[in-house]
């Protein structure tokens, strides 16, 4: 059966047509955040069995270690989206780019003297800040090549919202006189 388009069957999948090189960037950026969510998992042992279990709250070590846990799901999210090359990816690096700085924000702030707060500030300076920048940039690249396949695939079907744009437009022309 063919539409009006002349095309037969449903319409390609614009995601489908990713080159081979941007799978293969997809692939690496996956492996890097899945290695990250990797080594993320001994630091949390290593918090669990040393930080205080009360210091300024009553559930301290327990704040913090699942605080770390949401950070490498969010990190092993990313990984898991990139795997798939799916363009979803951008949801989870932002989470995880908030999720790093809000960390790096804690870890400053909770910091018992100024040797503690040192070695937050090197690590947010240096691992935190850096990590939660290049996730925001993996979202920006994911959601502007989305939108140029978008653009190159053409207007789809019209949805619900676009039905409502059309109709819109349409009575402003109307009242216009065009």
């Amino acid at each position: 059966m063919s539409d009006d388009s002349g095309r037969d069957g449903p319409a390609p999948n614009p995601l489908q047509r990713i080159p081979p090189e941007g799978r293969r960037r997809a692939r690496r950026l996956a492996w890097l955040y899945a290695a990250a969510g990797v080594v993320l998992l001994p630091w949390i042992g290593f918090l669990a069995v040393t930080l205080p279990r009360r210091q300024f709250d009553l559930h301290y070590r327990a704040a913090w270690v699942g605080f770390d846990l949401l950070l490498v799901f969010a990190i092993t999210r990313t990984a898991y989206m990139a795997f798939r090359v799916d363009q979803r990816v951008q949801i989870s690096a932002t989470a995880t780019a908030t999720l790093l700085i809000v960390d790096a924000w804690f870890d400053m702030t909770t910091s018992g003297g100024r040797g503690q707060f040192f070695e937050a500030f090197l690590l947010a300076v240096f691992v935190e800040i850096p990590a939660a920048v290049f996730s925001i940039y993996v979202a920006r690249q994911v959601n502007r090549r989305t939108l140029e396949l978008a653009r190159e695939a053409g207007p789809g079907p019209p949805g619900p919202a676009m039905d409502r744009v059309s109709r819109r437009r349409r009575g402003a022309a109307t009242e216009s006189g065009d």
